[in-house]
């Protein structure tokens, strides 16, 4: 039986970046430890630099011969007659695009770093919320839980885009608004339609009643 901390892994993705957030929002842009100046970036990049650790563990954690499957999970019920839960965990392929989306966001924060951004407590609590709900929507295994995150991961874009954004930001992002809206609601429907009609919005569920036929 594995560890019981190793199904904590893909929460734990979700929670430092989003707890990191918090505290970055509320930080001094400069405060001193010990004879050192520490500013909002630095920290940003601290907790950016933790999720990769977190990730590298994931990725050790993982066994690839395993036949295709959920590892690492972590399941609570929310509705148990609808089958929606917060339901999470790494497929092969989740787990590479989770490693990718923390690199590239780290990646991004340590260039804002070296670049200079104005408001960098918004700035940099926006990417990091922006990181937890790119994993969120990578280690998901509920459709409902994935709409949420997804969307979850639009609200940080929209500002980015709209306050650090180039020229034509304000019409860039009332294009973003409308056509991220549109297609949001229509995925949503379609989520509900099909989750109610097999009876259960996890993946895991409706993959295994839906095989692949290769």
């Amino acid at each position: 039986m594995l560890p019981h901390y190793q199904f904590t892994l893909a929460t734990a993705l979700i929670l430092i970046p989003a707890i990191g957030a918090l505290g970055v929002f509320v930080y001094p842009e400069e405060s001193k430890i010990g004879r050192f100046n520490v500013g909002v970036a630095p920290l940003a990049l601290l907790v950016a630099l933790v999720e990769i650790a977190v990730w590298i563990l994931a990725v050790k954690r993982f066994d690839f011969a395993l036949p295709n499957g959920v590892q690492m999970s972590q399941h609570h019920a929310w509705y148990k007659d609808l089958g929606a839960a917060y339901d999470v965990g790494f497929t092969a392929a989740g787990l590479w695009l989770t490693g990718l989306a923390v690199v590239v966001m780290a990646a991004a924060i340590a260039y804002a770093y070296w670049s200079g951004r104005e408001r960098t407590n918004a700035y940099y609590g926006l990417m990091l919320l922006l990181t937890a709900a790119i994993v969120g929507v990578f280690v998901a295994q509920d459709l409902l839980l994935f709409y949420a995150f997804f969307e979850a991961m639009l609200i940080p874009l929209y500002v980015l885009v709209g306050v650090w954004g180039g020229a034509g930001r304000l019409r860039a992002t009332l294009k973003f608004v409308v056509y991220t809206m549109v297609g949001s609601l229509l995925m949503l429907a379609a989520i509900l339609v099909y989750g109610v009609g097999q009876g259960t919005f996890s993946m895991v569920d409706l993959a295994a009643s839906h095989p692949s036929n290769s």
